[in-house]
């Protein structure tokens, strides 16, 4: 990691969640390239991916998804051969 930026991961972390309205999430991956912080965070069956500006720490860019259903835990999938209603 560059040393010239003053937002470090896990700030950019907490900044990251505030914006996307988060108390916590599952970090998947971050990487710092080009000054910007790119993070890909889950929490509550969301994705989200967030660009936080590894200077200012401003949230550039912030776009969320759900996690498609094949993804999903076996606890919370419907057992095979059961359809749901």
């Amino acid at each position: 990691m560059n040393n010239n930026y003053s937002i470090d991961l896990n700030t950019a972390l907490r900044l990251a969640c505030l914006e996307a309205g988060l108390e916590n999430a599952a970090l998947e991956s971050a990487k710092l390239a080009g000054g910007y912080w790119e993070l890909e965070l889950s929490a509550d069956e969301m994705r989200y991916d967030c660009f936080v500006d590894a200077e200012s720490g401003e949230v550039c860019g912030l776009d969320f998804y759900p996690v498609p259903v094949e993804e999903y835990p076996a606890e919370l999938q419907e057992p095979a051969g059961r359809k749901a209603a």
